[in-house]
């Protein structure tokens, strides 16, 4: 085979293995990086983080940082192990919009840019989905075939 065939195959070549690899890399690294900086040190700090905690939609802080919590923290989780992608997805698109464009709105791109990323990536995940490394492509198979 010629290297130059062959350099085509490789360049052009796509698999739903390759796919679906790289979805659940992108899910728990994603994921990891958020719960491990992000949710987990809201979650244990609370009582810290409630009180000056930005209330970018007017629901107190408390109930704001509730719902980051449950965003980067659980639905990070279930990013993780490949249950609710595209519904997590959401909740964390929707955190990282906020994040963004209303706590950050306004300032230099250098301080919306880690936000922006993640939003990019959570994108590409409700696009995706979790892939067939994942609890919602097991889910999927098994209704399929209990239907037949």
């Amino acid at each position: 085979m010629k290297s130059s065939t062959l350099l085509c195959k490789t360049i052009n070549t796509t698999s739903v293995q390759g796919i679906s690899v790289g979805l659940l890399i992108l899910r728990v690294g994603l994921s990891f990086s958020m719960i491990y900086l992000h949710g987990y040190p809201k979650l244990v700090n609370f009582s810290e983080f409630s009180n000056g905690f930005a209330d970018p939609l007017g629901v107190g802080s408390g109930v704001s940082l509730g719902f980051v919590i449950f965003a980067e923290f659980f639905c990070s989780i279930f990013l993780t192990i490949g249950l609710f992608v595209r519904l997590s997805s959401i909740s964390l698109i929707t955190t990282m919009i906020v994040a963004t464009w209303i706590i950050n709105g306004g300032k230099d791109f250098i301080f919306q840019e880690k936000s922006f990323i993640y939003l990019v990536a959570y994108i590409s995940l409700l696009l995706g989905g979790g892939g067939r490394y994942s609890i919602d492509y097991l889910i999927k198979r098994n209704t399929d075939r209990s239907q037949r």
